[in-house]
């Protein structure tokens, strides 16, 4: 499947000079949460992305292959007074294996008017690391939260074909699929090598 950009994106491109909006929307099962590295709420698509809680991003990248490429997205953990602030209430949330969306749109420097979306990823998340920093020479120190997120597909991580159960099966496929129905018995099951004298 291939997919084209839209004319205004691909026109920008053509003339070089672009400016890059990531955006980040955690589709938590208790609540959907969006930001962005701007300075001011912005609204794209019918989501409000929220300001300066999102800090660091390792940006475009990725694997061929069966690799799996974890990224991670690092946020601000300095306590606020909003009540919608996903991450600051992130152990209240079910968060494993939620769906993370990352959209890069594209929009012109000069006018700030966003003329499209550039790239689309889509994620889970796998683990949430709290960290500190020492306490600098004015008193200070950063709080931060990383978020590692895995390509959808990670599922496949750490399984075999030999050992996967049926549900998991199930889950990846169709739920009324029976491939791996004898996998917990197989192993007991005896096996006859080379030539058999009957």
């Amino acid at each position: 499947m291939s997919v084209s950009l839209a004319p205004a994106v691909s026109a920008q491109l053509d003339e070089g000079a672009v400016a890059i909006l990531p955006l980040v929307k955690f589709t938590f099962p208790e609540m959907v949460y969006a930001c962005h590295f701007g300075g001011r709420d912005h609204v794209y698509s019918g989501v409000n992305y929220k300001r300066n809680r999102w800090l660091a991003s390792d940006g475009f990248s990725g694997a061929l292959g069966n690799q799996v490429t974890a990224r991670t997205l690092t946020f601000s953990n300095v306590p606020t007074e909003d009540s919608d602030d996903a991450i600051g209430k992130l152990e209240t949330l079910t968060y494993t294996n939620a769906p993370v969306t990352i959209s890069y749109l594209v929009g012109d420097p000069e006018t700030d008017q966003v003329l499209g979306i550039l790239d689309t990823q889509f994620f889970e998340i796998n683990t949430v690391t709290y960290r500190q920093d020492a306490v600098d020479e004015n008193g200070l120190r950063t709080v931060t939260v990383d978020i590692e997120i895995e390509p959808i597909a990670r599922r496949m991580r750490g399984t075999t074909a030999a050992k996967r159960s049926n549900e998991e099966h199930q889950y990846d496929n169709s739920s009324g699929d029976q491939f791996f129905k004898y996998v917990a018995a197989s192993p007991s099951w005896q096996t006859t090598w080379g030539q058999v004298m009957r």
